[in-house]
């Protein structure tokens, strides 16, 4: 008899067990948050926040559900995980171009732009691709 994922976990558990909207725009305002504390020079705590609230939760039911051997469902949070850092490099590279921020030389400048332009690129394909992966596995 399979018992549901409900009745074996708390729900806190099984609430980090399935990408949600929710979870798309909280790592992408902390990763905002964090890059913009990083050039305004705020408290690095802030940092620590951001991390905390992103980045633990999804990592830590990834961790129990691995050591309980529960492995079907450690995919779902560490896919939640995955989703959580690829939006938080997205919103911080944005907000750092948002924010103008460059380097002082022309030809560095130049190049700087060409590299963001590849980080968006890259961050936006790995974040399609995991959106399929998602999809696959929920459905």
């Amino acid at each position: 008899m399979a018992l549901r994922l409900a009745e074996v976990f708390l729900p806190e558990i099984v609430s980090r067990l399935q990408v949600s909207y929710a979870d798309i725009v909280l790592a992408s305002a902390s990763g905002a948050a964090g890059a913009l504390s990083l050039t305004a020079g705020v408290s690095a705590s802030l940092i620590g926040v951001m991390v905390a609230v992103a980045l633990l939760p999804p990592l830590v039911v990834f961790g129990l559900l691995l050591g309980g051997g529960f492995y079907s469902a450690s995919i779902n949070a560490f896919l939640i995980l995955a989703t959580n850092i690829i939006c938080l490099n997205i919103s911080a590279v944005v907000m750092f171009l948002f924010q103008g921020i460059r380097p002082n030389s022309w030809w560095k400048a130049e190049r700087a732009k060409k590299q963001t332009k590849i980080a968006i690129a890259v961050w936006m394909f790995l974040l399609i691709l995991l959106m399929l992966l998602i999809q696959f596995n929920s459905g």
